[in-house]
């Protein structure tokens, strides 16, 4: 999971052996027909490679439905933002900037890395994406915000929200207090469970801090396992 952040890992691995893929060549083998070699017509050539090949067909139905279910999620594109939905999940934060899709891919793997996507296909494993209004932050843009909160909650009804920079943190908590006074504890919001992290952008640019995001992480879980 703290792969899927970006996050280091200083446990050495067991080291793997490559798997050897040159076939074995018998002595005095040669690319070449031998004189008086018998040549093997195509169709006989098809028809035992088809005799031979393992059919792919029963070991793809054999998979279950949740198995199927979870790679069409895995290999679905990463540029994505869902409707609201229930979900067990709100994140709440600023837009994110179409012009660095690095901040897409950090929030699916900083949600992989806790279980769950912006695409799955049970509330449980969901999270939604609750965009805040862009620019600075003015009394129409909170008011603006509020409003989208609001309307998040009542349809989404999280039961565990994850507030992503100061602005996500403001919007939730009504408080413009730094990050570090926010951080490291849970907070309450319409009767759930606030966590409190980095911004994307500022993620991006000190990557140094995903350790500290990572233990935001574990403790939104936490809160959410206690309720």
């Amino acid at each position: 999971m703290l792969r899927e952040m970006g996050i280091p890992l200083w446990v050495p691995e067991a080291a793997t052996a490559p798997a050897e893929s040159e076939a074995a060549v018998a002595p005095g083998a040669s690319s070449r027909a031998e004189p008086g070699a018998v040549a093997v017509p195509a169709q006989q050539k098809r028809a035992a490679a088809a005799a031979t090949a393992t059919p792919a067909g029963p070991l793809r139905s054999e998979a279950s439905p949740a198995a199927r279910a979870r790679r069409a999620e895995e290999s679905a594109p990463t540029a994505r933002l869902p409707g609201l939905a229930p979900a067990d999940w709100l994140v709440v934060a600023e837009p994110l900037d179409e012009n660095d899709p690095q901040q897409q891919q950090l929030l699916d793997n900083m949600l992989r890395a806790i279980g769950v996507a912006l695409v799955a296909p049970d509330r449980e494993r969901r999270a939604v994406f609750c965009a805040l209004a862009a620019g600075k932050a003015t009394p129409a843009t909170r008011a603006i915000d509020q409003a989208a909160l609001q309307t998040a909650i009542a349809t989404v009804a999280p039961r565990c929200l994850l507030a992503f920079g100061k602005a996500g943190a403001a919007a939730l908590l009504g408080d413009d207090a730094p990050l570090g006074g926010l951080r490291g504890r849970v907070h309450a919001h319409a009767g759930g469970p606030v966590v409190v992290t980095f911004s994307l952008a500022f993620l991006l640019r000190h990557p140094a801090e995903k350790a500290k995001a990572w233990a935001d992480l574990c403790l939104a879980v936490g809160s959410l396992a206690a309720a």
